[in-house]
């Protein structure tokens, strides 16, 4: 089964974060949030965002697929035993103030065992369990995000801190088996997300990025 965007996207989380032993890929846990974060687009100037980027051990090129959208596509390179593949994801830049966040809407094509219905199929055949299954609501994965003149760099969310204050009850949400799913957050809580004293982002292993190529 192909891989869903989501989980292309969560992977090239770990991947920026590799470098910077930041430890997301082994488990594929992440952040998911119901809409992407940020209320406002951000418009994409290619001449600024789009070109091949360079960080330790790895290497991604973007593209702007439509600028007043904020939308923008990461290409990149995966080896593994079969042989090399080219990975894309998709997403979109969204600020709110000062703080710019990348979304990428996670895809993944296999719903949640209890998205199904208890009864789906019985006595109704294939058409009736197609009907039983409960479609899974979107949600994103999603990283903090700093563009400079000619340097792009990445916080990825602190999971092992979002499932504490989720289980406490600061944020909305609850503990998944891959990770964290947020509720609707408030602007007092997303000023938490990006607070430094919160350690809800990895702050002290950004991924940094350095264009190398327009």
């Amino acid at each position: 089964m192909r891989e869903g965007a989501g989980r292309a996207a969560a992977r090239l989380a770990s991947r920026l974060m590799a470098a910077f032993a930041v430890v997301v890929l082994a488990g594929c846990e992440a952040v998911y949030t119901p809409q992407p974060l940020g209320d406002e687009v951000v418009a994409l100037d290619p001449a600024e965002w789009q070109g091949t980027w360079l960080a330790p051990d790895m290497v991604i090129t973007t593209t702007v697929l439509d600028g007043a959208a904020g939308r923008l596509q990461a290409a990149w390179i995966e080896r593994g035993t079969a042989g090399a593949t080219l990975e894309i994801a998709e997403g979109s830049i969204r600020a709110s103030g000062d703080w710019t966040f990348a979304n990428i809407l996670d895809e993944t094509e296999e719903p949640p065992a209890d998205a199904q219905g208890e009864e789906g199929g019985q006595g109704e055949g294939e058409a009736g369990a197609a009907a039983d299954v409960i479609p899974a609501a979107p949600r994103y994965v999603w990283l903090r995000v700093e563009k400079g003149e000619n340097h792009l760099t990445l916080w990825s969310p602190n999971v092992e801190q979002f499932k504490i204050l989720v289980g406490d009850g600061r944020l909305p949400g609850r503990v998944t088996d891959d990770g964290v799913e947020l509720g609707e957050l408030s602007p007092e809580q997303l000023r938490m997300i990006n607070d430094p004293a919160s350690n809800l982002l990895n702050w002290a292993d950004p991924a940094v990025f350095v264009r190398i190529a327009e």
